[in-house]
């Protein structure tokens, strides 16, 4: 079975998906939660039920979205493509406190050329904060995009250490 439920943050109520294999979807709690099932449904080919999200998924997810070092927990990536995957699970190699830029993620997935496509998946990535794509920003300076918007990625990166304004 597949459940969602709402997690209080520190920026916000997340919502969040997770079924047998992990956290699967995390996605702001926003609009009604049908929109959220169809959303993973479309991404892991079943919907979720509402259920009670396990302490250890809350504490991850409240711990990441404040910017702090969470406990490892179990995160299903099965409805990315392999290539998203790749990207994905490099990123979480970034550590806290730390940026990385498009075309370098490109490049240490082997797609130097690839830069574009790295952000699309950043743009997709389906548990945000916990595989950080906050921490990827473009070379070209600035914080870049953020799916929660620019201010919640600037404060998230200042919370982590990162001088926000050393970037712009």
């Amino acid at each position: 079975m597949h459940y969602y439920g709402d997690v209080e943050t520190e920026i916000g109520k997340l919502r969040v998906g997770y079924g047998p294999d992990g956290i699967t979807m995390i996605n702001l709690a926003e609009g009604p939660a049908a929109a959220f099932e169809k959303a993973y449904a479309r991404l892991c080919g079943v919907r979720p039920q509402p259920g009670k999200i396990p302490d250890r998924f809350r504490q991850a997810v409240q711990k990441a979205a404040a910017g702090k070092t969470f406990a490892p927990v179990p995160i299903d990536l099965s409805g990315v493509s392999k290539f998203q995957l790749k990207v994905l699970k490099e990123l979480q190699k970034v550590p806290r406190g730390e940026v990385r830029t498009y075309s370098w993620l490109a490049r240490k997935v082997g797609r130097p050329l690839a830069a574009r496509a790295v952000g699309n998946t950043m743009a997709r990535n389906p548990v945000p904060f916990l595989v950080p794509c906050h921490r990827v920003v473009p070379a070209s300076g600035g914080v870049g995009h953020f799916g929660f918007g620019k201010s919640r990625k600037r404060e998230l990166l200042e919370r982590e250490g990162v001088p926000a304004e050393r970037l712009e």
